[in-house]
């Protein structure tokens, strides 16, 4: 009989998520590639898609492909984003230096804002990924047009977490919220939000949004 953590949960878009996956939603567990994406294809496709023209959150595959493709090569990969249309960018960090893989050990957030001309990066375990995040910034600087002598890359004073295992809620959380500010004047400090309480929240809301939405794209 197959293993049961292969059978397919939700197919949703680019999406694919496996039983496997989501029971990393379970408590203690580091979230892997797959989750960050379907919440960033989640937010952008259908919670934000009343902000699509100005709001672009970047797979964390593709996101890994821009940190570590050459500069010659990234102006075609680039293209179908069509960043240079959009007020907001968002980019899952992480520290991993490998080509052929996404992960490593630790995920943060880096936001363009193209009215402030500035990234700022959101790193719930503070200045691990700041290099990495600095990185990714000037690999896509003149894909977003951002003009290099005036850009700014800041370290924010974000939500931080007290365990080994919640970054990768953390930047789905901080990007759900900072969505809602941007996008809908949402007013709450992020800070207040976001807290190693609420995270904990998080996970069970991610794993009944997966359900909710196999169900939805099921037809069932």
């Amino acid at each position: 009989m197959e293993n049961e953590s292969n059978d397919v949960v939700l197919n949703f878009h680019d999406s694919l998520l496996y039983k496997a996956d989501v029971s990393l939603l379970d408590d203690q567990k580091w979230l892997n590639d797959k989750l960050l994406g379907f919440c960033f294809e989640y937010f952008e496709r259908e919670k934000f898609n009343h902000s699509a023209d100005k709001l672009s959150l970047i797979n964390p595959d593709v996101a890994q492909c821009i940190k570590l493709l050459p500069n010659d090569q990234l102006g075609e990969f680039l293209e179908p984003l069509n960043l240079p249309s959009k007020q907001y960018v968002f980019l899952p960090v992480n520290d991993n230096s490998q080509s052929e893989q996404t992960g490593g050990s630790h995920w943060s957030l880096l936001v363009y804002i193209r009215s402030r001309q500035e990234f700022r990066h959101y790193d719930s375990s503070k200045h691990t990924n700041q290099e990495e995040a600095k990185r990714l910034a000037y690999k896509l600087q003149p894909y977003v047009l951002a003009p290099m002598g005036r850009m700014k890359f800041l370290e924010m004073d974000g939500p931080q977490q007290n365990n080994s295992y919640d970054c990768g809620v953390f930047v789905i959380a901080t990007a759900e919220h900072l969505c809602k500010e941007l996008c809908e004047g949402y007013s709450i400090p992020l800070n207040d939000i976001v807290t190693p309480k609420t995270v904990t929240e998080t996970r069970r809301k991610i794993k009944d949004l997966i359900y909710e939405t196999a169900k939805e794209y099921s037809g069932s």
